[in-house]
């Protein structure tokens, strides 16, 4: 059995020292104490970073066209409720009355407080994944179709329209332009100025934070067109065996006023509104927190301890160089523990 011992000893790739041939110093006693400081900071953080997870992002293509995707509109619009005409028109030139969904309030028209008003829509902040799981409260509008105090100043419009997921537009015009009606509006009585609350697709989060929320313009014009241009990424978050179904979208807008001649002259001019136009891009994007497994965890732990631990010798080595070579031997050896007995210490 002895034999056996000694012969895997002469296979140790990593030959030990004898305590006996060690020698202590204060350097390197320093250096441990900040080796092992180190080496506890790097756990600290890996510790850290394994609980936390990171952020996974993927896009794959999108196979499935939901026919029961939703618009959610909660906006006021400077004119009374009677006056207006909603409608919903999609690629497949499919229209729906969208009125029928939408609820209708009359109000007087006002802008809340905190809301951009003319100014353009080109810059949004994506909400990350912490704050979309904070905010991920779904809701749902408890009426449809509601009709109040319809003779008001403006007209409050929220609820839910019901759209196919393809390529379409979500219409606000006056009665009689564009549409064929029983009454048409005076030219004198269109007022598009609007406050936009929410619009979003999908789900029905309302603390989610989108490109048109809290965004509005204002006009002393009648016959002004507002276009936006909408385009649409279906997106999940995932957390914690958590998801959230959602979209979201990047938005660009035009807006010009219409000249009555020109109305007059072409028979196609878009009449004055507010146009919603959207386009669903065919590509899903998937974010969510994942953790790498623990074994590999526990592996990366030991490759950076014993990366450690190689590195400072190496610097500790490179370090005693150093002084030998600007200091000399005897500024080396100060502080170095003194062992007696050798046959060539001095008498």
């Amino acid at each position: 059995m002895d034999n056996f011992s000694k012969r895997v000893k002469t296979f140790d790739a990593f030959p030990k020292v004898d305590p006996q041939h060690q020698v202590r110093s204060e350097r390197g006693g320093f250096s441990t104490i900040l080796t092992y400081f180190l080496g506890l900071l790097l756990l600290w953080i890996e510790i850290g970073g394994f609980l936390g997870g990171y952020i996974d992002r993927q896009f794959m293509v999108e196979n499935i066209i939901k026919s029961d995707l939703r618009i959610n509109v909660d906006m006021i619009v400077g004119m009374p409720c009677e006056y207006l005409h909603t409608n919903v028109e999609d690629i497949t030139r499919d229209r729906y009355l969208a009125g029928e969904m939408l609820n209708f309030e009359g109000c007087n028209f006002f802008i809340p407080q905190g809301f951009k008003i003319n100014n353009p829509n080109d810059f949004h902040d994506t909400p990350d994944l912490e704050e979309v799981m904070q905010e991920s409260l779904r809701a749902t509008f408890q009426t449809e179709g509601l009709r109040v105090n319809e003779g008001a100043p403006a007209c409050h419009i929220f609820g839910s329209i019901p759209v196919n997921q393809v390529k379409g537009e979500f219409r606000i015009t006056g009665k009689g332009f564009g549409y064929a009606d029983r009454r048409k509006i005076p030219l004198e009585s269109l007022n598009f100025s609007h406050a936009i609350q929410e619009f979003s697709f999908g789900e029905f989060y309302p603390f989610i934070n989108n490109p048109l929320d809290a965004t509005g313009k204002v006009t002393d014009k009648n016959l002004q067109i507002y276009i936006y241009h909408a385009k649409v990424v279906p997106t999940i978050y995932e957390k914690l065996g958590l998801v959230v179904d959602t979209n979201q979208y990047s938005i660009t807008e035009h807006h010009r006023e219409i000249i009555t001649e020109d109305q007059s002259k072409r028979s196609n001019t878009v009449p004055p509104g507010i146009y919603f136009r959207y386009n669903f891009e065919p590509i899903k994007l998937i974010i969510a927190e994942k953790r790498i497994p623990f074994l590999q965890f526990v592996a990366k732990l030991g490759t950076i301890g014993g990366g450690l631990l190689i590195a400072a010798g190496y610097l500790f080595r490179l370090y005693e160089k150093l002084l030998l070579i600007l200091f000399g031997r005897r500024y080396v050896d100060q502080g170095k523990e003194k062992r007696n007995g050798g046959i060539l210490d001095n008498k």
